[in-house]
């Protein structure tokens, strides 16, 4: 993985339902740092459709708040999703994103992204659309597969679940977000001293 700048930004992304929020809130006290949750949820809650000036609303605002962020912050940073699921979102319901949504993306600062498998059960919620539709949660994950892959973005697939999908996004975020403060949860166990014992 290519170096990345300081603070160092860890990105969940992936379909509905993967669990992301749950790793971002994990991954936050696990390594001691800010994390940032959705904003979309924020501005649909409550309703019953949106379009593109919606769509486009919570990308600016993202963007916004996200740069807020990272510009406070002194070692990392989580990220609950970014440009990348507007990105996908975008193309899945209106087509061809517009320039500016483009132009965004592409300058992004650099970050690892954890691409969710859609590999947990289903949790029902009025703001997901796919309900449950496990081809269209597979077609949504190839399709941010395919996007990372064709820029060159740096990421890492998570899955399993519990504690197996938990530790997957612990070690894929370490080398960006340092070691979990001694203590805290997610801590590595250390390895037993040299000479000091033997194995059990």
């Amino acid at each position: 993985m290519p170096p990345l700048s300081a603070p160092r930004i860890v990105c969940a992304t992936g379909p509905e339902s993967t669990g992301k929020t749950t790793l971002c809130r994990r991954l936050a006290a696990a390594f001691n740092v800010p994390w940032l949750p959705e904003y979309a949820r924020e501005h649909l809650a409550g309703r019953t459709s949106y379009d593109q000036t919606d769509v486009a609303a919570i990308a600016r605002e993202h963007m916004r708040r996200e740069a807020e962020l990272v510009a406070g912050a002194k070692a990392g940073v989580v990220l609950d999703t970014d440009l990348s699921v507007v990105w996908v979102w975008w193309r899945e319901r209106f087509g061809q994103p517009p320039p500016w949504l483009a132009d965004a993306f592409a300058t992004q600062s650099a970050r690892l992204y954890l691409l969710c498998r859609p590999d947990l059960p289903w949790q029902p919620d009025p703001l997901r659309e796919t309900a449950g539709d496990q081809c269209r949660l597979r077609h949504h994950y190839q399709a941010y597969r395919d996007l990372l892959a064709e820029r060159g973005l740096p990421f890492v697939v998570i899955g399993g679940r519990g504690a197996a999908r938990e530790t997957a996004a612990l070690d894929a975020a370490a080398p960006c977000l340092g070691p979990a403060p001694e203590g805290r949860p997610g801590t590595p166990k250390q390895p037993p001293r040299s000479g000091t014992g033997r194995a059990s």
